[in-house]
């Protein structure tokens, strides 16, 4: 190895060829890097971001599994000489480029690139509600209160404040959301604890940075504040680039939406009842918010107690219309009575705000439009409620125009059959150079795919039995090192009863514990089977021997009763077209992608991929998924599968 050395990049009109240069076999990072191997793939990722890094360029790419793309932007975002965001679909990604990649390759470049992570307030501890949460120690189950404890003392500790350092707290645990701080319930400049801020602190640092790792949903918040004129979360822009592309679609029609949850109503009540003990002189504010608090509990209710998933029709049962008018009564008497106490409180100013968002919320979704989707969720203690337009592509046409920068979007799944058309189409990026970069593997050595035969067809009644019994036969060949993909809960939680009984190795099913501590127990066991939905098809990098099998029980078609998919067939049919060859198969093909992806991570691994659907090889347009698929070796016989998976 020779001895590493500095590349300094200032003239911008050699920018793309010193980028091509450092990722050549004898370039800067053949050089520094120990572990570097030449991939033509990369290196054309790399020269192409840098060729489109000028502000009105836009560029879409597909890169293989196995490509590098990480670094294949990373380094011509160091080097570019501006101000650039990586925005990243998942915050374990986003921790990967800043905690990982970033200090491999910031000691490469004499630059003095400040970089900076910045994640949406969610993540951040808020020291205010942790001491408000600490004094009430009634309002704690005996858990809750332990991990309060060990929050105090980490927090003592921290110079980030982000919860994800915790490894003790499952990323959903409960505890997060009474120690973290909302949009609504942030005190600001108010808070006694404003100069210790974390979050304050964090966007600070985001704001000096040259480069900023961010992610999608906490873009489309920068961008929500630009064009409302509040301000912004991240520093002028020149460059734009997302990894993880292929989630934008989704998360930018409901950026564009509205959201209302029973839990506003709750979170309200009780900063109300804090206004109350600080006032003291204004017990009528006690009532109203427990009045409040009653009337969200009743309408959650109403909304559990019947199986109606649409929201629409929801409004039509008696027990919901009622419970809907009494929270609506409810919040504007409470709203006229922090009227009453304006500017004796900065939370009860603060307080009346929310109130009178919340109506506005009661208004919209008490009184639903026909050109937007509506979609319902019922949660343990609550419900969620989410309103989306049909389409985003004349928002997003403008919030392009709005940055003045260079835009890159990068997946290994934004293409069907060579065409970009499904995602540019949602995105409105039709004109944006596009680029397909094959994944490096060896597919038809590494990798075998198998799609039985005698499969019975996905709606028929026997289904989970017959899967339960090849994914048994699997497992004992590859000796657990297993996934098990499904495409809906009731399936999963199915075959994971009947395998219980027909197998040994450790099951390790979604929902019986966080995603990243299911990860870990299943890399600690050695022979683990791990069952899971979408959560688990995209996101996950397991490598080598402790995966060598992934079974998928049937082709990924999103159903027509999901709000986001509704909202696409509806704008697919006004316009003329066919809402399954444009919407329903792109969309599957590129889900089942994220799926088979999950197999093959690395040059060294090898496995079998069993997908149980027979429509794959009897339907004409099985043979569309095939085509989108990597090029593994094929067979229909089991048994070959099998023999495969004993010698892995």
């Amino acid at each position: 190895m020779a001895a590493p050395y500095k590349l300094v990049c200032r003239s911008m009109s050699r920018f793309s060829s010193k980028i091509k240069k450092a990722f050549a076999a004898d370039g800067l990072l053949a050089e520094t890097l120990e572990e570097f191997r030449h991939r033509p793939q990369q290196q054309q990722l790399a020269h192409a971001l840098a060729e489109h890094s000028t502000p009105g360029k836009v560029l879409v790419a597909e890169a293989g599994t196995g490509i590098g793309k990480t670094f294949a932007y990373l380094l011509p975002a160091l080097l570019s000489g501006k101000k650039v965001a990586i925005s990243t679909g998942t915050k374990n990604l986003q921790d990967q480029l800043f905690f990982k990649d970033l200090p491999r390759l910031l000691p490469l470049i004499d630059s003095g690139v400040k970089v900076a992570l910045l994640k949406g307030r969610g993540n951040y501890l808020c020291l205010y509600h942790l001491t408000q949460q600490l004094a009430d120690p009634e309002a704690q189950t005996p858990v809750e209160m332990d991990q309060l404890i060990r929050i105090r003392s980490w927090a003592n500790g921290t110079g980030s404040g982000d919860m994800a350092e915790m490894d003790s707290l499952a990323e959903d645990a409960p505890i997060l959301r009474k120690v973290t701080s909302t949009q609504d319930n942030c005190l600001g400049k108010a808070c006694p604890d404003f100069d210790r801020c974390f979050l304050k602190k964090a966007r600070a640092k985001a704001m000096g940075a040259d480069l900023v790792v961010i992610n999608h949903h906490l873009f489309f918040a920068d961008s929500a504040l630009r064009e409302g004129g509040f301000g912004e979360l991240l520093p002028e822009l020149n460059w734009i680039i997302f990894d993880e592309a292929h989630q934008l679609p989704d998360i930018a029609l409901t950026r564009y939406g509205e959201r209302l949850s029973a839990s506003s109503f709750h979170y309200l009540g009780r900063d109300v009842r804090r206004v109350y003990k600080t006032l003291k002189d204004c017990k009528s504010l006690e009532t109203r918010a427990d009045e409040l608090s009653q009337w969200a509990d009743e309408l959650t209710e109403a909304i559990q107690a019947n199986g109606e998933p649409a929201w629409q029709a929801q409004l039509g049962f008696e027990a919901v219309a009622s419970a809907w008018q009494g929270l609506t009564r409810s919040l504007g008497m409470l709203k006229t009575e922090l009227g009453y106490h304006l500017g004796r409180d900065e939370l009860g100013d603060q307080c009346f705000e929310r109130s009178a968002r919340l109506m506005g919320l009661l208004d919209h979704f008490g009184n639903p439009d026909a050109k937007r989707i509506y979609r319902l969720e019922r949660r343990e203690r609550g419900f969620g409620l989410v309103s989306s337009p049909m389409s985003v592509r004349d928002e997003l046409k403008a919030l392009y125009n709005s940055y003045h920068c260079a835009w890159a979007f990068t997946s290994a799944t934004l293409q069907v059959g060579g065409d970009f058309g499904y995602f540019s189409r949602q995105m409105a990026l039709e004109k944006a150079d596009s680029l397909i970069l094959d994944s490096p593997f060896d597919y038809a050595s590494q990798a075998l795919i198998c799609v039985p035969r005698h499969l019975p067809q996905p709606h028929e009644a026997n289904v989970a039995e017959h899967l339960a019994e090849i994914a048994s036969r699997l497992i004992e060949a590859a000796d657990g090192r297993t996934f098990l993909l499904f495409t809906s809960y009731q399936m999963m939680y199915r075959v994971g009863e009947l395998l219980s009984h027909r197998q040994s190795r450790p099951l390790l099913v979604q929902g019986m514990d966080s995603k990243r501590q299911l990860l870990s127990r299943y890399h600690a066991y050695g022979n683990a089977v791990l069952l899971g939905t979408a959560a688990f098809w995209e996101g996950v990098d397991v490598r080598g021997r402790a995966l060598c099998c992934v079974m998928i029980d049937k082709l990924p078609f999103v159903s027509p009763d999901d709000p986001l998919t509704q909202a696409r067939l509806t704008a697919c049919e006004r316009s003329g077209q066919d809402p399954f060859a444009m919407v329903q198969l792109p969309q599957a093909i590129l889900a089942l992608k994220q799926g088979v992806g999950r197999l093959i991570r690395s040059e060294q691994d090898q496995g079998v991929l069993v997908i149980c659907d027979p429509r794959l090889v009897q339907r004409p347009y099985g043979e569309q998924f095939i085509r989108s698929l990597p090029p593994m070796t094929r067979t229909r016989g089991l048994d070959k599968a099998l023999a495969r998976l004993r010698e892995v």
